[in-house]
């Protein structure tokens, strides 16, 4: 399982409640609040509390696994923290963050950033977008 890897790579002991947490940051494919990974595993039956998954959220913000985002809302939400270019799309009107690569534009920034004799270290790119009226 890629969570109890991850947990493992950052020494960080492998309980039911990190794993959890990090695999449904793993399969999400919007940035989540504490809040929703408490309704979701709380479906699963998890039996995890609110408090405890704070507790791991910032356990797994320190390890460096996760990041804290604020996206035009008072609620911070955690995405897994990645290596590669970071794009997400933020719709206006309902505030949702939805993640998405695009190989292309990797690539495109990695070689702009060999012509410019640097290494590129982290992308973060978020399209604000609306419907089109």
């Amino acid at each position: 399982m890629q969570s109890q890897e991850l947990l493992k790579q950052a020494h960080l002991k492998v309980s039911s409640a990190r794993t959890s947490i990090l695999q449904q940051l793993l399969d999400a494919r919007v940035a989540c609040s504490a809040e929703h990974l408490y309704l979701q595993l709380h479906q699963q039956q998890s039996g995890l509390s609110l408090a405890t998954i704070y507790r791991v959220l910032t356990e797994l913000e320190q390890a460096k696994l996760i990041e804290r985002q604020y996206h035009q809302r008072a609620k911070a939400s955690f995405v897994i923290r990645q290596q590669r270019a970071q794009c997400q799309i933020l719709h206006l009107q309902n505030g949702q963050v939805e993640a998405f690569e695009h190989q292309d534009l990797s690539n495109y920034l990695n070689q702009l950033a060999d012509v410019m004799q640097q290494q590129l270290v982290k992308v973060e790119l978020i399209l604000h977008v609306q419907l089109k009226s």
